[in-house]
């Protein structure tokens, strides 16, 4: 369990370094969904603020808890941060309720209605920076999926400063690939505590998924190699740029 307990750790520090996603005086604001991503983020974080780690900084972790999503049991995570002290705040918020009439719920609703409570609660509590759990294999998925669907290269960013918001977000487990936040989550007895939504209409980012994995099957350093990519376009070979 040490082993890949060391190599999160390590991961999450190239990120804090690579990307200067953290600075000394930061107030961080984690989103805490209960999911496996979210608790190791979490727990990461909180051992580098309460230790010597070179950079100074503070945690809050925040669960936005929606009106649809009340079969999950989340005492176990509630425990999970009390018992390593990390303070937490539970924010209620009506996703259904805010619904227009006649319009369905989908998670890119429910996203963005949690995403703007948690730019609120930074705001008023004066944090300025968000902790997301996403991880290499989201950020991939993001890429497929706007390339395929939307007909553009984008995808989510380690370090993102909004123009009209105070806050940062920043994605420290980045450099992580989901398959080694679930072997540490097995390993440590996380996967037993955590929590997931159970309306998931993400289709799209399964089929994603599915050809991510196929594509990195026999040889994994593809998975990186797609992420390296992302950060090392040739303009000079992208449609659009040809010589004259």
């Amino acid at each position: 369990m040490k082993d890949i307990e060391k190599l999160i750790d390590k991961k999450i520090n190239q990120a804090i370094l690579r990307y200067k996603m953290i600075e000394d005086g930061d107030r961080i604001l984690v989103a805490v969904s209960g999911g496996k991503d979210s608790m190791t983020l979490v727990h990461h974080l909180n051992k580098k603020a309460g230790s010597r780690f070179h950079i100074n900084f503070d945690i809050h972790a925040v669960h936005v808890k929606t009106d649809f999503d009340n079969s999950a049991d989340k005492s176990g995570f509630e425990q999970f941060l009390k018992d390593r002290e990390i303070p937490y705040t539970i924010i209620d918020v009506p996703v259904l309720g805010r619904l227009k009439p006649h319009k369905k719920m989908n998670c890119y609703w429910c996203s963005s209605q949690r995403r703007m409570e948690l730019m609120k609660f930074a705001s008023e509590q004066g944090y300025n920076k968000i902790a997301l759990g996403h991880h290499m294999d989201d950020i991939l998925e993001t890429f497929f999926m706007n390339m395929s669907y939307k007909g553009e290269l984008s995808t989510m960013l380690p370090v993102l400063k909004y123009d009209n918001y105070p806050q940062t977000i920043i994605r420290p487990l980045a450099l992580v690939k989901e398959s080694e936040i679930i072997n540490y989550a097995d390993k440590s007895g996380l996967s037993k505590i955590t929590c997931t939504c159970n309306f998931d209409t993400q289709s799209k980012r399964k089929d994603m998924r599915a050809v991510i994995n196929f594509m990195a099957e026999e040889d994994e350093s593809i998975r990186d190699n797609i992420y390296k990519a992302l950060g090392n376009p040739i303009p000079r070979y992208m449609i659009g740029n040809e010589e004259n």
